[in-house]
């Protein structure tokens, strides 16, 4: 009973404190680390601007043709932060690509469709130094947050 209990209040501190870092420089710093030890894993690739990315399954090229800033893309997603904490997940998602944040933009721009990838966004292609959302809930980005997304992508229209 009382590991039941202890499991039950982890679940809800973690929802309650939202995805905060103790020490927002420390934050910036554990993500520039982060993503150059990412930058070494097989697989992952890195672009001019420094989008990390790694295909995990190619996908195809359809008669839509390719993704860029003009087509709406349908997608599966799941976003997270460098330590894990999941901000944001969505089914069916449609939306312009070039609606997305600069790094989601160039990644689904890598993509065919029925691929699936992984994005490994740096800050400054993402939410930058100020973050996103409210501070204290699940859907908080902190400021120098790296945005880690496994995407899917469905349909090009």
């Amino acid at each position: 009973m009382k590991t039941k209990q202890i499991i039950l209040l982890s679940i809800i501190l973690v929802s309650l404190l939202g995805c905060k870092p103790n020490n927002w420089l420390d934050w910036k710093t554990q993500n520039e680390i982060w993503l150059q030890e990412n930058a070494k894993k097989e697989g992952v690739k890195t672009t001019a601007s420094g989008l990390q990315y790694k295909c995990i399954v190619p996908g195809i090229s359809h008669s839509s043709g390719h993704v860029d800033d003009a087509k709406i893309v349908k997608i599966n997603y799941t976003g997270k932060l460098i330590n894990g904490c999941v901000f944001d997940a969505s089914d069916n998602y449609s939306e312009y690509v070039s609606a997305f944040v600069p790094g989601f933009s160039e990644g689904l721009k890598q993509m065919k469709e029925f691929g699936i990838y992984e994005f490994y966004i740096p800050y400054d292609l993402a939410y930058g130094q100020e973050g996103a959302g409210t501070e204290g809930t699940i859907s908080h980005i902190p400021p120098y947050s790296t945005l880690i997304f496994r995407v899917e992508l469905l349909d090009v229209y």
